[in-house]
């Protein structure tokens, strides 16, 4: 996800904890705000495929746009859409050519009474990228996708002092016009979180997920496709983040999450599998300066599914960082860097890429 949209859901976050007006004869007063970024790049991807075999490498150039209208009124009730774009052109992956991806997203927020709010959220994201498919399907690569998708999500949020409870429920359509098979999904999402310190929380939560496929088969324990049948996923994740800023200007945050997912078929198990994932990042930041990095590790124990009789296996680790300067009120360069490595028993699940960049964006 972009940077800004983390930054626009703090200041949300922010905002909407502000009192409510007091009752008078006035109408509230509602203000209005918009931004927006344009900006363009050029950097080069070392496996555009992320792929172990047939490996393409190619110079890349990327725009993108992202923009945001808020309108928050006195009365402490909200609005938020925000929009973002990517547009990304490879000079020599003729497998691929191309990547987009465009999401727009509308959240709105009410207060109720002293502290709680009542939410909703939106969303429409259309992609035509590379896709990791090899974690839930039986085509153990990464493919090609061109898709759309939409998810509605209500929340209610209690406040308790310092401490909040969230309770949200979700439902998700997503569609693809080739190679995956298209499915709903139904969610929720319990979480508890502690305030502290200089905007400073510690949260943990529990996220169970039902996913329902519309025309793929349940697979038997040998990995034989069970004809007649219908395929569902249950997952349940639970998750901690500690998010902390370390000074009172809030220029040094730092992130930390972890995560335990169990996924689970309605058949002979042959899609179950366990997933540990752990995240660490670290960010500076003042008027004109903004360095960011992270970590990011996830692995796999697959139950039922063996690569040469022992159980299959799957572990990733990422490292990205980002440094921005920012000139005037409405210029900023910018540079970025990635590499993934991938680690299995499974060849096909194996690879290793890296990308780095630079580019130049106008804000108005």
């Amino acid at each position: 996800m972009n940077p800004r949209v983390h930054l626009l859901f703090a200041f949300l976050g922010l905002v909407a904890g502000v009192a409510p007006a007091q009752e008078t004869n006035r109408s509230p007063i509602a203000i209005w705000e918009t931004e927006a970024l344009v900006s363009g790049s050029m950097g080069y991807r070392s496996n555009v495929l992320r792929s172990s075999i047939a490996a393409e490498s190619s110079a890349f150039f990327t725009t993108s746009f992202d923009a945001s209208v808020l309108r928050f009124s006195e009365s402490g009730s909200l609005v938020l859409l925000y929009l973002f774009g990517e547009d990304t052109r490879y000079l020599d992956a003729p497998s691929v050519n191309y990547e987009q991806f465009i999401s727009g997203t509308l959240q709105l927020v009410q207060p109720v009474g002293d502290g709680n709010e009542a939410g909703l959220e939106a969303n429409y994201l259309y992609q035509h990228q590379i896709f990791d498919a090899s974690a839930d399907e039986v085509n153990r690569e990464r493919v090609l996708v061109l898709g759309h998708g939409a998810y509605l999500r209500p929340y209610w949020k209690q406040a308790m002092g310092q401490w909040e409870a969230q309770a949200e429920a979700g439902l998700a359509r997503q569609e693809f016009e080739r190679t995956l098979d298209d499915y709903w999904e139904t969610e929720a999402e319990l979480r508890l979180t502690r305030n502290y310190g200089h905007r400073s929380e510690v949260s943990v939560g529990y996220l169970p997920l039902y996913r329902r496929y519309d025309t793929r088969q349940q697979f038997d324990a040998d990995g034989f496709v069970l004809p007649g049948t219908e395929l569902n996923y249950l997952q349940h994740d639970v998750e901690g983040e500690w998010r902390h800023y370390w000074d009172a200007a809030r220029s040094w945050r730092s992130l930390t999450k972890m995560s335990f997912m169990a996924n689970r078929d309605n058949g002979s198990g042959y899609f179950d599998y366990d997933r540990v994932y752990l995240r660490e990042q670290l960010r500076w930041k003042n008027d004109r300066w903004e360095v960011k990095g992270s970590a990011r590790a996830g692995w796999y124990d697959y139950r039922k599914q063996r690569i040469d009789g022992a159980h299959r296996y799957r572990s990733y680790a990422t490292v990205d960082f980002r440094v921005e300067r920012r000139f005037r009120e409405d210029w900023l360069v910018f540079g970025a860097g990635e590499h993934e490595w991938n680690v299995s028993n499974n060849p096909l699940d194996e690879y290793r890429s890296w990308m780095v960049e630079l580019g130049l964006g106008y804000e108005f």
